[in-house]
């Protein structure tokens, strides 16, 4: 009788789920052998392609020989990261942490993934916005529990509505992700709607997960952290990562931030005797990263600049787009009758311009997919390539 394996029955429907980007991946296949690889424009995948600021290197090649008997990382993180954390959330926010108030993470996908493991129960309910990054998902359903969904639509300024979460839903809510700015759409979340959130998640006892990944990846006024709104002391977590701030995807390095250590102690405890903590050198590099305040603000500039490169261009296509907030991602409306894929599908195979349908990475609920007419562009080409994108897009 042939072996066959068990597997955690939690997880089969995202082992069985096709992979969202599989018509992008296959149309980008047939695009390049149309045009050839150096042809193509890519926006599509949202992984930076400016380099890791020489701060950021140079302390990781120091740290390196520096620590080179260090033995084990610490779980929670070295004095020195956590330093560095709370440094950079004073001068940033205005809010003070004590460095057991810092916990290192892997970056944010692991963290944010981990998340409903500690909290939830089979049968728990996470809200999670739609679109979002799909580790909120996959872990929620890792851990059992039942994704609910907060469309975030046009109509109403691409924003959350917590006025549609029915009873049960909050009944049955152990968690909420939050994301400001917001991927993809680029809205930032102003104070009033954090304090919402803050309010309704400590009335229904939910924690609070605010995904802050992109705080100093903004346009015109800087998004606010959920720990500066009142009373987020007691239910939130912040969820941070250097991999869009510093160009930093391939180090995984990030942190999580509580004032309510009970928010804390499940993650620290758990990844104590499971994982190793952070490498010490990649520690050392994200300190000098949190340190530093130049390099975000060349990158908002830079991205800046090839957001008013684009914007017009997309326009000129027959896009609907609204001028983003924050994040680097462009979330466009397709013109007529199209549809995203069939739009992305024509501007990679006729310009070599490649983007990500709205609808492969969002969720279908309640009758809705909030990307059926949207496409996602990722700013991370360089500006000469952006602007030749946009001599395409109008030619």
């Amino acid at each position: 009788m042939p072996f066959s394996a068990s597997v955690n029955r939690n997880i089969t429907s995202i082992l069985d789920a096709p992979y969202p980007f599989d018509v992008v991946d296959k149309n980008r296949r047939k695009a390049i052998e149309k045009f050839g690889k150096d042809y193509i424009i890519d926006f599509g995948i949202g992984d930076p392609t400016d380099p890791t600021p020489e701060l950021v290197r140079a302390a990781c090649k120091k740290a390196v020989d520096d620590r080179k008997t260090s033995g084990y990382p610490e779980t929670q993180g070295h004095a020195g990261f956590k330093n560095a954390v709370s440094g950079y959330m004073k001068r940033r926010f205005s809010v003070t942490l004590s460095p057991d108030e810092v916990v290192a993470t892997y970056g944010a996908k692991y963290a944010s993934s981990r998340i409903p493991l500690y909290f939830m129960n089979p049968g728990d309910v996470a809200l999670i916005p739609n679109p979002a990054y799909p580790p909120y998902t996959s872990g929620t359903i890792h851990a059992g529990g039942k994704p609910y969904y907060m469309n975030i639509l046009e109509e109403n300024g691409f924003l959350p509505d917590f006025s549609k979460i029915p009873k049960d839903a909050l009944n049955k809510a152990k968690v909420m992700f939050l994301n400001s700015p917001h991927s993809p759409t680029g809205t930032v979340y102003q104070r009033e709607l954090l304090k919402e959130a803050v309010d309704l998640c400590t009335e229904n006892g939910i924690i609070l997960v605010s995904d802050e990944c992109y705080a100093d990846l903004y346009y015109e006024k800087p998004p606010s952290s959920i720990l500066e709104i009142p009373g987020a002391e007691e239910c939130s977590i912040v969820l941070n990562s250097l991999s869009k701030r510093s160009m930093m995807t391939g180090y995984a390095v990030g942190f999580f931030a509580s004032k309510n250590p009970d928010l804390l102690r499940p993650y620290d405890r758990m990844e104590r005797k499971s994982v190793q903590g952070v490498a010490t050198f990649i520690q050392d590099a994200a300190a000098a990263a949190f340190g530093d305040e130049k390099h975000p603000r060349e990158m908002r500039d830079a991205y800046k600049r090839r957001l008013e490169t684009l914007l017009p261009a997309l326009q000129k296509a027959g896009c609907k787009v609204r001028k983003p907030g924050g994040t680097f991602f462009v979330w466009a409306k397709v013109p007529g009758e199209m549809t995203p894929v069939t739009f992305s599908e024509k501007l990679l195979l006729d310009k070599g311009i490649n983007c990500v349908p709205g609808n492969l990475i969002s969720q279908d609920f309640g009758g809705v997919n909030p990307g059926i007419k949207h496409v996602r562009f990722a700013l991370v080409p360089p500006l000469e390539k952006v602007r030749e994108a946009a001599e395409r897009l109008v030619g």
